[in-house]
This record gives structure tokens, sequence and C-alpha cells, in this order.
């Protein structure tokens, strides 16, 4: 019979084993995310289109990127606890590889946001005007990235969901 600070030890060394793809994704994409910053900052193009236009496809490009930000949210917030994923005769280990793959993909969506900042940079808009779009997708990733504490209070709320889960 375990007790619960070995519980508590295993279940740590199961959470820095599984979730450590998730976390260099998030780096990587992180890394990504200052490239993209820089380039734009730095590789500036004059305007291809006439002002109006560059003006309306910032507009969308805006609407389209808090659109993905509400979609992978929203997504962050309902799959994790979801029933379709959480099967009863899952261990912690299960939890956590789906979790994982979960956090990877989510991650890879928000890759888009800095490259749709570039674009527009690259298109005419100026860096003052874009500037936020490489910050917003810089804390999006940091929400993402599966750190230990977070995953932890992620398994807590999931026996509070599924109390038949032994994990």
């Amino acid at each position: 019979m375990t007790t619960e600070f070995e519980r508590d030890r295993e279940e740590r060394m199961a959470i820095r084993k599984h979730t450590r793809p998730g976390i260099m994704a998030g780096l990587l994409s992180l890394a990504t995310v200052a490239v993209c910053t820089l380039l734009s900052r730095f590789v500036s193009t004059e305007p291809s289109m006439s002002a109006r236009t560059l003006e309306t496809l910032f507009g969308i490009v805006v609407l389209v990127i808090i659109l993905i930000m509400v979609a992978i949210l929203a997504v962050r917030k309902t799959v994790y606890y979801s029933s379709r994923i959480i099967k009863e005769e899952m261990t912690v280990a299960d939890v956590l590889r789906k979790w994982n793959t979960i956090d990877i993909i989510l991650i890879s969506a928000t890759e888009t946001i800095p490259l749709l900042g570039l674009a527009l940079t690259w298109l005419g808009v100026p860096f003052s005007r874009t500037w936020f779009i490489f910050l917003v997708s810089a804390l999006l990733l940091v929400i993402l990235m599966p750190m230990g504490i977070k995953v932890r209070g992620k398994l807590m709320i999931l026996r509070q969901h599924h109390p038949d889960f032994d994990g």
C-alpha cells in the first residue's frame, strides 16, 4: 500500500514525463512568435495595396484572430474533461497523454496568429498597428503550455467531475 506522499510523487513524475512534449512545443512556438515579431519589426515593405484596402484587410484579419482565440479557449475549456476523452478505465498516464496531444494541437493552432500578423506587416500595415497580435499570441501560448501546477489543478478538477476516476 502506497502512502499519499508516494502517490503524489508518482503523479508529479508522470506529469513531468508526459507534459514535456507539450512544453517543448510551447517553447518552440514562443520562439516562432519572437522570430515573427523581429521580422515584422525590422523587415518593412511598402504598402502593396491602397490604404482603404489595407484597413479593410486589417479589420478582417483581426476578426479572424479573435475567432481563432475564442475557438481555442472554448475547445480548451470543454475537451479536457469530456467523457468522450476520459474513460473510466484510464490511468493518469493515459489521461496525461491525451491532454498532451490536445495541448500540442491547440498550441499549433495558435501558431497561425503570429503568421497572420507577419503577413499583415509584409502587406504594408505598419508594425505600430500589428504589435499587439504578437503579444496576444505569446500570452495565449503561455496560457496553453502544460506547466506542472496547471496540470495538477486539471487533475484535481477531473477527479471532481469524474468521481469514478481512480487514476
